[in-house]
């Protein structure tokens, strides 16, 4: 639920008064488009002017900010992340892994979050057009096919229960037009015409069980951040009830996911120095916490197919490890890589036999900036 918009990198203090600062400028967390900017302050230490943009650079992160001591250069280091779709191949049960192979290959920033029902195919949201997207990539093919290109950025494809709908999330947005809510849409997975489900704000997360379940479920934050309220919702008639509510930290982030079955709504808090997950009943069961020892910092929530086990990332500066966890908290790594990112996830084929993963990798260089 952390809002990454305006956020501050780093920041530099040029002898002439001015401070010079890098900011993140996206709408969304993936889409890394940081600047620069300068402030005049005076010796009180209050600002002289309005903020300044010094660079018009898209897709990358700025950090490490550090003046000349005449204050005419500027060095920084500038970092691109580029993320593919990986397939892991399952063994033992969901329990193990074999060694990933990269899927899509091309510059774009790809993030999996479905499959077709035959388990043969992924759905991905891509930039590759310039605005975000939603592509299917067959698990023996080299090319991706479009499913939905928008003017508007969309999001997180995922299925229906029973197969017959692609639900996706379309995001009219824009800086100079912030009121419209985000829209929960539909379109056959067959192809047609897209169709509104519901209009949503501050949404976390939505998700859907598989057949013979029927659930679906949406995750919107109240207006004041402190409280999640999950809702089912029927892909044909839009909003039903009211599932649960729940307390929420605006300052973290939540990852979530629901049970193939309906029955079981996980959540976990990032940033915790041991990763702890809830599973909650959504229909009057018990309620029950279990602990991965010895790993910090959650980055993505998954149940596998079965609903016996989880995969979830555990983030560190070093790089990312992707965990399958059994329901009494025992972790065994499936995937580890180096190099900047917080975000890994693991999204099971619905037979259970594959994994659709993100990999992300960074590619950083230093940079002087003069005349600013």
């Amino acid at each position: 639920m952390s809002d990454r918009e305006h956020r501050v990198e780093d920041s530099c203090w040029l002898p002439d008064g001015r401070i010079v600062y890098s900011q993140e400028e996206s709408l969304r967390s993936s889409d890394a488009n940081g600047n620069l900017w300068q402030i005049g302050i005076d010796t009180h230490t209050a600002p002289t002017g309005k903020p300044k943009r010094i660079t018009q650079w898209a897709g990358s992160y700025l950090g490490g900010l550090s003046v000349s001591g005449d204050g005419k250069r500027l060095i920084l280091q500038k970092t691109t992340l580029q993320a593919q779709v990986y397939l892991g191949e399952l063994a033992s049960g969901g329990t193990r892994m074999n060694p990933p192979r990269r899927l899509t290959n091309d510059e774009a920033f790809d993030l999996p979050s479905a499959w077709t029902p035959d388990s043969k195919a992924v759905l991905f949201r891509s930039n590759r057009t310039g605005t975000r997207g939603i592509f299917k990539q067959g698990i023996s093919e080299d090319t991706a096919e479009p499913v939905v290109t928008r003017p508007q950025e969309v999001y997180q494809p995922r299925l229906s229960p029973d197969g017959a709908w692609i639900l996706y999330v379309e995001y009219p947005r824009t800086r100079a037009n912030p009121a419209p809510p985000d829209r929960l849409m539909r379109i056959p997975v067959s192809g047609g015409v897209p169709q509104l489900v519901l209009e949503t704000r501050d949404w976390l997360n939505f998700a859907c069980a598989r057949t013979p379940a029927s659930l679906c479920m949406i995750v919107e934050a109240s207006r004041d951040k402190t409280r999640f309220v999950i809702t089912a919702f029927d892909p044909l008639k839009g909003r039903g009830k009211v599932l649960r509510t729940l307390d929420a930290d605006p300052t973290v982030d939540y990852p979530n996911a629901l049970s193939p079955d309906g029955a079981t709504f996980a959540i976990s808090r990032s940033g915790e120095a041991e990763i702890h997950i809830r599973l909650l009943s959504l229909f009057g069961g018990a309620d029950r916490e279990i602990t991965v020892k010895g790993w910090p910092n959650i980055a993505g929530l998954d149940l596998s197919a079965d609903g016996r086990g989880l995969y979830c990332g555990s983030a560190s500066p070093q790089g990312c490890t992707l965990l399958y966890v059994d329901l009494e908290g025992t972790a065994r790594v499936l995937w580890q890589y180096k190099g900047r990112g917080n975000a890994i996830w693991a999204v099971p084929s619905p037979d259970g036999r594959y994994l659709a993963i993100p990999g992300i990798g960074s590619n950083s260089n230093v940079w002087m900036v003069e005349g600013f």
